[in-house]
C-alpha cells in the first residue's frame, strides 16, 4: 500500500510540473507577442499623421502639375481573425494598444495560475513528506469521532482516487476560467463594436427599424385595402393587398382578405390559392377555412368544399351556419354524382353509328347561299332563281368532282330546275343573312364545259 501511494503522488507531482511548464510556456508566448506589438508601435510613430501629401510633379524640364501623394503612412491593421482594415497610423496604434492591453490581462491570468500551481505543487510536496514521516514513524492521525470509528474502518485513498481528485479540480478551474475569460468572445465583440463605430450606427438598431417600417407600411396598406374592400373596390382592394403581402409575406390574414375580394370579382382560382396559402400558414383561422368553403363551391367541388366547412365547424361550433351549408355541400356533392352515373348509363345504351365517310361537302338544294358576282362573258349568261335582290350575269364553269368514298343517298335530290319556278321565296347570301329573292328572266340550265374547251374559247374571243 506504501509502495501504491508513492506511485500515485509521483504522478500527481508529474502532472503539476508539466501543467505548470505548459503555463510557463503560455506566458511566454503572449509576452512575445506584446514585444512584437511595441516594435510595430514604434514603427508606426515614426511615420507622418497625414494620409496625403500635396506636391508638384515634374512634367517635362519645365513644367510642372500639381499632385497628391495617397497612402504615404496608411497600414493594413489586422481588426482579428482573418479580419483586416487600412487605417492611418494613429488608427493602427489604438488597435494595437487595445491588443496589448488584452495580452497584459491574459499575462497577469497566467502568471495567477502559476502560483496557485506553484503552491499546490509545494503542499503536495508537503503532503508527501509528511505522509512518508507519518509511514515510516508508524503515527497515525486520529481524525474521526468515536461514532464513525465504530461504523468500521476507513479504506485507505488509493492513487486512482488521487487522480480523480486532481482531474476533478483540473476541469473546475478549466470552467472558471473560461466563464471569467474568452478571448476569442472578446476579439468578435471589438470587431463588432469597431464596425459599427465605421458604419455610424448599430446594425441591430438599423435592422429593428427596418422592420418596423415594414410592418407599418404593411399595416397602412392593409387598412386601406380593408376601406377599399367596403367602398366595394375590390380591384383596388387587391393591389393594396398585394403590396402589403410584399412586405409581410407571413400575414395569414392579408391572403384571406385578398381571397376575398378575389372571390367578390369572381375569381374564383385566385380565391382558392389565397386560401390556401392562409391556412398553410395558420391552420387553426376559421375565416381562411371558410374562404376555402366558398371557392370550392364556387369552382363545383362540393366534396372538398364539404370538408372545409367541417373543418371550419370544429374549431367554432357555435357557428351552425357552417353545418348547415356543410350539409347542403354533401347533398350536391352526392346529386352531381347521380347525375355523372346517369349521363355515362345513357351514353353507353346509345347505339355507336358510325358516319359515312366523305370527301365532299353536300350542298343543300332547298336553300341555295349566294356567291359573290363573277365577271360577265360574252359566250354565255345566266340568271338564278336563287340570286340576290338584284340580278347578275355571268359566266358559270363547272367541273366533275371526282369522289373518292362513295356518300349513301336515302332519296334523289329533285333540281331546283325541275319543277314548277316560283314567284318569290326566302335564301340565304353569302354573309348568312336571309333574304327574299326574286326571279328575274328565265332559269337557264347550267352548261357543262371542260376546262380545255373553256381555255379554247377564251383565246378564240380574245
Amino acid at each position: 500500500m506504501a509502495a501504491l501511494g508513492v506511485m500515485a503522488e509521483a504522478a500527481n507531482a508529474r502532472l503539476l510540473q508539466e501543467r505548470i511548464e505548459s503555463v510557463r510556456e503560455q506566458v511566454t508566448q503572449l509576452q512575445d507577442q506584446v514585444d512584437r506589438f511595441d516594435a510595430v508601435a514604434d514603427t508606426l510613430t515614426e511615420l507622418p499623421k497625414k494620409l496625403s501629401h500635396k506636391v508638384m510633379v515634374p512634367l517635362g524640364k519645365r513644367a510642372m502639375v500639381p499632385g497628391k501623394i495617397v497612402r504615404s503612412n496608411e497600414v493594413l491593421a489586422h481588426l482579428g481573425d482573418e479580419y483586416f482594415s487600412w487605417r492611418s497610423t494613429p488608427q493602427a496604434l489604438e488597435i494595437i494598444e487595445r491588443k496589448k492591453k488584452a495580452l497584459r490581462k491574459q499575462i497577469e491570468m497566467q502568471e495567477e495560475n502559476l502560483r496557485e500551481l506553484s503552491a499546490k505543487q509545494t503542499d503536495v510536496g508537503s503532503v508527501a513528506q509528511l505522509q512518508k514521516m507519518y509511514e515510516d514513524e508508524n503515527i497515525r492521525e486520529i481524525q474521526e469521532t468515536e461514532e464513525e470509528s465504530e461504523l468500521g474502518p476507513i479504506p485507505r485513498a488509493t492513487g486512482e482516487d488521487i487522480k480523480e481528485y486532481f482531474e476533478v479540480e483540473e476541469e473546475e478551474r478549466l470552467k472558471q476560467e473560461q466563464a471569467a475569460w474568452n478571448w476569442d468572445d472578446m476579439m468578435k465583440r471589438m470587431e463588432d463594436l469597431e464596425a459599427r463605430e465605421a458604419a455610424g450606427e448599430g446594425l441591430e438598431d438599423k435592422t429593428t427599424k427596418e422592420e418596423e417600417s415594414a410592418e407599418a407600411q404593411a399595416a397602412a396598406l392593409k387598412a386601406k385595402g380593408n376601406d377599399a374592400f367596403a367602398r366595394r373596390r375590390f380591384q383596388a382592394a387587391i393591389q393594396y393587398y398585394s403590396q402589403a403581402i410584399e412586405l409581410d409575406p407571413t400575414s395569414h390574414i392579408l391572403y384571406g382578405n385578398r381571397a376575398a375580394a378575389y372571390h367578390r370579382l369572381k375569381k374564383y382560382k385566385q380565391a382558392l390559392d389565397d386560401s390556401d396559402v392562409a391556412v398553410s400558414l395558420h391552420e387553426p383561422w376559421v375565416k381562411g377555412h371558410y374562404r376555402r368553403a366558398c371557392a370550392l363551391a364556387a369552382l363545383e367541388q362540393f366534396e372538398d368544399a364539404a370538408e372545409a366547412y367541417e373543418r371550419a365547424m370544429e374549431l367554432c361550433p357555435t357557428d351552425e351556419n357552417l353545418g348547415e351549408k356543410a350539409k347542403q355541400m354533401r347533398e350536391k356533392a352526392k346529386a352531381k354524382a347521380n347525375g355523372d352515373n346517369v349521363a355515362a348509363q345513357v351514353a353507353e345504351s346509345k347505339p355507336q353509328s358510325a358516319p359515312a365517310p366523305s370527301t365532299v361537302e353536300p350542298v343543300p338544294v332547298t336553300s341555295p347561299s349566294l356567291k359573290p358576282p363573277v365577271p360577265a362573258s360574252s359566250s354565255t349568261s345566266f340568271v338564278s332563281a336563287s340570286s340576290a335582290s338584284t340580278a347578275f350575269s355571268g359566266s358559270i364553269v363547272e367541273h366533275e368532282i371526282t369522289e373518292k368514298t362513295s356518300t349513301p343517298v336515302s332519296a334523289p335530290v329533285a333540281s331546283p330546275f325541275s319543277g314548277p319556278r316560283q314567284s318569290r321565296f326566302q335564301g340565304t347570301n353569302y354573309t348568312g343573312q336571309t333574304v327574299t329573292l326574286e326571279p328575274v328572266g328565265e332559269a337557264q340550265p347550267v352548261k357543262r364545259v371542260s376546262r380545255f374547251k373553256a381555255a379554247r374559247a377564251a383565246r378564240g374571243s380574245n
